[in-house]
């Protein structure tokens, strides 16, 4: 798998973890109540409720902002953190988990032929998610007046519901999920591995051909069984194709 192949892949699994990340919003995940411990309640009500104010574009304006949070959600909480803080919570570990295996395992089972190329593909999807957050992240405090404000309030935001701070916390929660996803792309890999490809053919049929190149030519009717050429009476040697009669 080529460098530009690589890349292509990983921006399609981005965008699947971006839409996977919209299930965990919803029940039975509830990811925004999960780690806040209930102070965020309802926001899936609320993103239904815009298609009902909003007609039409409502629906769809909800669905993008919900995608939105749960992927903000899914970046900026690592697994060991929920192995540490809330280990008895099962769904709020699978609501940051999924995502990783759902968008992995579509993209492989679309792409990758190999455990390598699943592998490389789901690493993909990670390392394009942390290039994105730690641009943002170094960048926004360079906006004039309003930029060192925001970067602070985020800073802050992840350091007190994570106890890390950003940077940590972003990048041990991508490349977490990204592992547990290649984990899942590998098998996918290694199921739709074929061995035996082009390779192995054109070698039997090389085979195949010298076996039959150096059966030893004969006389009959005086023509060489060879190649059929005809033969002239007393050569040790066919004149057209050389081979021994």
């Amino acid at each position: 798998m080529g460098f530009g192949r690589v890349v292509w892949t990983g921006i399609v699994g981005m965008i699947f973890l971006f839409f996977a990340s919209l299930l965990m919003m919803f029940e039975p995940f509830d990811l925004p109540s999960r780690v806040s411990g209930g102070l965020l309640e309802d926001i899936n009500e609320l993103l239904l409720g815009l298609g009902t104010l909003l007609p039409g574009i409502g629906t769809v304006l909800g669905f993008l902002i919900g995608a939105f949070m749960g992927l903000l959600l899914v970046l900026m909480f690592p697994i060991h953190w929920c192995l540490m803080y809330r280990p008895d919570d099962v769904m709020l570990l699978l609501s940051v988990t999924l995502p990783w295996i759902i968008a992995c395992s579509a993209i492989c089972a679309i792409n990758a032929k190999s455990p390598g190329k699943g592998i490389r593909t789901c690493l993909a999807i990670g390392i394009g998610y942390l290039i994105i957050a730690l641009v943002l992240y170094f960048v926004l405090p360079m906006i004039p007046v309003v930029g060192p404000l925001l970067g602070g309030l985020i800073n802050g935001a992840v350091t007190g519901l994570t106890d890390l701070p950003y940077v940590l916390a972003v990048s041990t929660a991508i490349l977490e999920g990204c592992l547990v996803g290649a984990v899942f792309g590998g098998f996918i890999g290694a199921l739709k591995y074929k061995p035996t490809g082009e390779g192995g053919k054109l070698k039997s049929k090389k085979g195949k051909s010298k076996i039959e190149y150096d059966e030893e030519p004969t006389l009959d009717g005086a023509h060489c069984t060879n190649c059929g050429a005809k033969l002239v009476p007393g050569n040790d040697f066919c004149t057209n194709c050389g081979m021994k009669l």
